[in-house]
């Protein structure tokens, strides 16, 4: 068997809303098929994109003694979990449109600003081939244990405003592979090649949502772009973490090169966008394989 993944991050509860008038209505209202409930978080998301594709990993990540703390509990009672104790779970609402665009409503309780779980870290760090840190807080001082451990690291600083966004200094510093969104930026290819400067890494890639995702690695100094494929929308939500699952499981399990590695990326993050909510939907490797087609 390969050597597991670790992910550190986030793990919530996520009620999905199905909204098709413009708003709701005030007095109330019956929404037929219309609420669903789901475990999500960026950490619960890559755990189960890397599993689905069939990757060992594991998750290390705060719960509380709540609802929704044994609602996350029992959803990934197959999984490799590692618990730290937090006062209450994270819960989220997502509002979704027919055309599958939405809108968050977060409650993180105080999971950003929470202490890092240094102990936890160290005891489920030990035989992982590279750790997936997150960016949520509480990740941030666990960065100089991962890298005096010798593993590789790969973050997600998720919707990059600029290079020199103040928070996510400590993850550029700390990254050997460094994915984001590039929603928020007038010139992805720009903010690469200035991160490219600035950043650890060899190797980043920028989600592009509905165009694909571009490529800079630091041996050639070139930027790839990678299409999307074109698929049905059902949901958006937790499209850009399966990109990142997918290209951890393509790049560390299979040793793929970066530009094949997010070839089949995309596809996975394609294939996600058929789930119900943000946790769900996650393909195998035989899915991607099939849509993305190429070698097996």
């Amino acid at each position: 068997m390969t050597s597991p993944l670790l992910v550190c991050g986030h793990a919530n509860v996520e009620t999905v809303l199905r909204l098709d008038a413009p708003a709701l209505d005030p007095a109330g209202s019956v929404i037929p098929d219309g609420l669903s409930l789901n475990v999500s978080g960026v950490g619960v998301n890559l755990l189960r994109g890397l599993v689905a594709l069939g990757s060992a990993a594991r998750l290390l990540t705060r719960l509380g003694d709540d609802v929704a703390g044994r609602t996350v509990r029992a959803e990934l009672r197959a999984h490799d979990l590692r618990v730290v104790p937090a006062r209450a779970t994270a819960q989220t609402l997502a509002v979704t449109r027919p055309d599958g665009t939405h809108v968050f409503h977060r409650d993180p309780k105080d999971h950003a600003d929470a202490p890092a779980p240094h102990d936890a870290f160290r005891a489920a760090l030990p035989g992982c081939r590279a750790a997936l840190m997150t960016n949520i807080g509480w990740t941030r001082d666990l960065l100089p244990a991962a890298r005096a451990a010798g593993v590789t690291i790969l973050t997600d600083v998720q919707e990059l405003t600029a290079p020199d966004h103040a928070y996510d200094q400590p993850y550029l510093r700390a990254a050997d592979v460094l994915l984001l969104s590039a929603a928020r930026l007038p010139d992805p290819a720009a903010a690469l090649r200035a991160l490219g400067a600035r950043a650890r890494a060899d190797v980043i890639v920028a989600g592009l949502g509905g165009v694909g995702a571009l490529l800079w690695t630091r041996d050639t100094d070139e930027m790839h772009h990678q299409p999307t494929f074109p698929v049905p929308v059902r949901h958006a939500g937790g499209a850009g973490d399966a990109l990142s699952a997918a290209f951890a499981h393509f790049l560390f399990t299979r040793g793929l090169p970066p530009q094949e590695a997010l070839r089949l990326a995309c596809a996975a993050a394609a294939l996600k966008l058929r789930g119900a909510g943000s946790g769900e939907g996650h393909a195998t490797e035989p899915e991607v394989r099939a849509l993305a087609g190429g070698p097996p």
